[in-house]
């Protein structure tokens, strides 16, 4: 793979918040879940000390999820652990067999100012596997979500048992006790393929009585048929209080699919579910970027390989010439515009943000290659009958979306505004290429429905996050990738009075934090960002393109941002730059030019 360095220009104009719509984003919260390993330390080599590659060592914590039960305030907290803290001054507790899911259970709480943020429970903690994997995975990858009506929360996770070549989907449940409602179970698997990708995650269909029904895309990478495919399952509620797990059906949607991380929503009309995602067995795939339909009519289809379930699939883009270079659009996604009924709540739509890059180039020494060289934004309505564009996609949305490059980036539907005057925007978050010891990047980007404009609101500090260093340093096939996620939420305030914040976004992620030593593993996180105001809008001012942070919160970032943007970045994971991000260079001693594979 040819490496490639960053050209980072300042973009006049572009990156000017739009005052009246970024007013109420405000920098979040952020709390430390689970801190770094005290006794589990990453490899050293040199002077001054610098990260070594070791395979499989495992990076701390990483691949962050988390979902709340129904009162809206307590949740579970899950990621891959090496060390969980000790409990009340005891003896840290490693995880057997180096790495373990863990689970923390956590609140929003409201602090004297009124805003809210997490308070986690270590004396709770725990791990919830006991896995003995391939390469030492025990449980990677996860994704959770409320069930059953707020009473339960879901994790899924992948998870290769020893002498089994293919990873699997496996599946636990919790209630607010913390206690265990279905022990691990396998979700999904296909013959000489892995499944699942990360990214995606489960979306309710509908629910009869105890019995409720769920989709997920599940991106099946190996030697096997190497497809993407929408999976839909069942979790019931026995008379003990326990759950049940069933796979309904399944369906091939995507040929030769190679770690595209499609996902899959259900709008107004709940017996149809909307994915997208992209096609080709390439580095960068080259078979195109689609959106598809798929019958979730409950009763209709049972079993494996039902094709019968796919409305229609179309080709929303795909080989293009861009600025003179041959691109190819990869990395669909695919988030729901959000609407509020006059009671506040939030409601479907049949409209939905779509995003993919324009990638060019290809591998090298069969390592993963390109680079992106735009990011395009477009909004459209998909239903049963087809799918139309509401806004094409434009030199405007182009513009909305210079310096976020394609990389591990997380879309979240959200709503921004004050008072009544609330509107559909899409967050996407960058995390840190080198260690995630600065903040992470959020460039919110709102939608006017009236004009069908997009509209730059501005970028924002986040949370820490360590996307790939840690992680590509010490997991499997240590340089040749960088697998940690940033995990998001939108959800209501629970603390809402009708004049404080309405909405809230909740991020989850690993990374260094203020922790500048090398030796010293990710630690977890969870930040709490107000997003809009019940309050009705004030006069309009300027917002700080970083927007304001709440003082007085732990491990607080800094507030100073980077405007910059990239014009061209490197193909899956990119080597992004802010001042916090450099540093981590130099002290643990990087090269300047990162070899990457997506």
């Amino acid at each position: 793979m040819n490496n490639q360095k960053l050209m980072m220009f300042a973009v006049a104009g572009l990156l000017v918040p739009a005052a009246d719509a970024a007013a109420e984003i405000r920098g979040g919260k952020i709390a430390t879940v689970i801190p770094s390993p005290t006794l589990d330390k990453a490899p050293v080599t040199g002077t001054p000390a610098r990260l070594k590659k070791t395979d499989s060592e495992q990076p701390g914590n990483e691949h962050p999820s988390f979902a709340l039960f129904g009162d809206g305030k307590t949740g579970l907290f899950f990621a891959a652990t090496t060390e969980l803290p000790g409990i009340n001054g005891g003896a840290p507790r490693p995880a057997t067999r180096r790495v373990q899911l863990s689970a923390v259970p956590f609140s929003l709480v409201q602090a004297a100012d009124g805003s809210v943020e997490v308070a986690p429970d270590i004396t709770k903690s725990k791990f919830v596997t006991n896995n003995n994997g391939s390469e030492y995975r025990q449980a990677h990858a996860s994704t959770a979500f409320t069930a059953d009506n707020g009473a339960a929360v879901c994790v899924q996770y992948n998870y290769q048992p020893q002498n089994d070549g293919d990873t699997k989907l496996y599946i636990q449940c919790f209630d607010s006790t913390g206690a265990n409602k279905l022990a691990q179970t396998e979700a999904f698997a296909k013959n000489n393929d892995d499944c699942s990708m990360a990214e995606t995650r489960p979306q309710l269909i509908d629910s009869n009585g105890t019995t409720e029904r769920y989709i997920r895309w599940h991106g099946c990478n190996g030697n096997g048929r190497d497809d993407g495919w929408a999976g839909v399952f069942q979790l019931t509620k026995t008379a003990a209080g326990n759950y049940t797990y069933k796979r309904e059906f399944d369906l091939s949607v995507i040929a030769n699919e190679e770690r595209s991380r499609g996902n899959c929503y259900v709008g107004t009309d709940k017996t149809v579910a909307i994915c997208a995602g992209t096609a080709g067995n390439n580095q960068p795939q080259r078979d195109g970027a689609f959106l598809l339909a798929v019958d979730v009519t409950p009763g209709k289809f049972q079993g494996e390989n039902q094709q019968g379930a796919l409305l229609w699939r179309k080709q929303v883009s795909g080989r293009k010439t861009v600025a003179g270079t041959t691109t190819y659009s990869m990395r669909a996604m695919l988030q729901p515009v959000l609407a509020v009924d006059a009671a506040g709540k939030l409601t479907a739509t049949d409209q939905f943000f779509w995003r993919h890059g324009d990638v060019q180039g290809n591998n090298n020494e069969d390592r993963k290659g390109g680079q992106y060289v735009q990011n395009e934004l477009a909004v459209v309505k998909a239903t049963r009958a087809g799918v139309t564009f509401v806004t094409q996609p434009s030199q405007e949305a182009v513009s909305s979306l210079l310096g976020i490059d394609g990389t591990h980036n997380q879309l979240t539907a959200v709503m921004v505004g004050a008072g009544k005057d609330v509107k559909p925007a899409l967050f996407v978050s960058n995390g840190s290429h080198t260690g995630g010891n600065s903040t992470s990047n959020i460039r919110a980007v709102g939608w006017d429905q009236a004009t069908g404009k997009f509209a730059n609101l501005g970028t924002f500090s986040g949370t820490y996050a360590d996307r790939h260093l840690y992680s590509n340093y010490l997991g499997n096939n240590p340089g040749n990738q960088g697998r940690n996620h940033i995990y998001t939420n939108f959800v209501p305030n629970p603390y809402y009075n009708g004049t404080n914040d309405q909405f809230l976004v909740l991020q989850a992620s690993t990374g260094k934090g203020s922790d500048m030593v090398a030796e010293n593993k990710l630690a977890a996180f969870m930040t709490v960002m107000p997003v809009a105001s019940g309050a009705p809008a004030a006069t309009p001012g300027t917002s700080g393109s970083n927007g304001g942070q709440t003082p007085g919160t732990t491990d607080q970032p800094s507030t100073d941002g980077d405007d910059s943007s990239s014009d061209s970045t490197l193909g899956g994971c990119s080597t992004t730059s802010t001042t916090g991000g450099l540093a981590t260079f130099f002290l643990i001693g990087l090269a300047a030019f990162i070899r990457r594979r997506r």
